[in-house]
């Protein structure tokens, strides 16, 4: 009984995430990029977004609706921009996966708040339910070490 309570335990420990990340960057099973911006906004502003990319010492714009910037002509008609409930936003880029360069920072910002990621193109992950289920809240990782004890007993 204690084997298995400290087998969990530090399963649990491995599975659940110190804190949420606020972005996240997988690639889709059409092989689109997917690029979810997680940041709140702040209170009482405009919500505004700006998707971006670099490698080496070029920043790309790939979407934004900020007044008065533009994205990259390369991007225009290769990405969308979908509201997330109950904040933040996904970027979807079709076409890009397998020119992407070796080594990239992405970043969001929303209504002035931004997150920013490095990943190499080829530890980028599919977008999968598995995927999606580790990185939600711990609330189901425990919900599932919880019902696996509750078996193994």
């Amino acid at each position: 009984m204690i084997k298995s309570l400290l087998f969990y335990w530090m399963l649990g420990a491995v599975l659940i995430p110190a804190n949420s990340d606020l972005i996240s960057v997988c690639i889709e099973d059409d092989q689109d990029l997917r690029v979810d911006c997680l940041v709140e906004p702040k209170p009482s502003r405009i919500n505004s977004y700006e998707f971006s990319w670099s490698s080496g010492n070029k920043e790309a714009v790939i979407n934004t609706n900020v007044s008065g910037a533009a994205s990259e002509a390369l991007f225009r008609d290769k990405s969308y921009v979908e509201e997330l409930d109950p904040h933040g936003y996904r970027l979807t880029l079709t076409g890009f996966t397998e020119t992407l360069p070796h080594n990239t920072t992405y970043m969001c910002k929303i209504s002035g708040n931004s997150a920013t990621i490095t990943i190499e193109r080829d530890l980028l992950l599919t977008c999968s339910a598995v995927s999606v289920f580790l990185k939600t809240s711990c609330i189901w990782v425990m919900s599932l070490l919880i019902f696996l004890q509750q078996m193994h007993c």
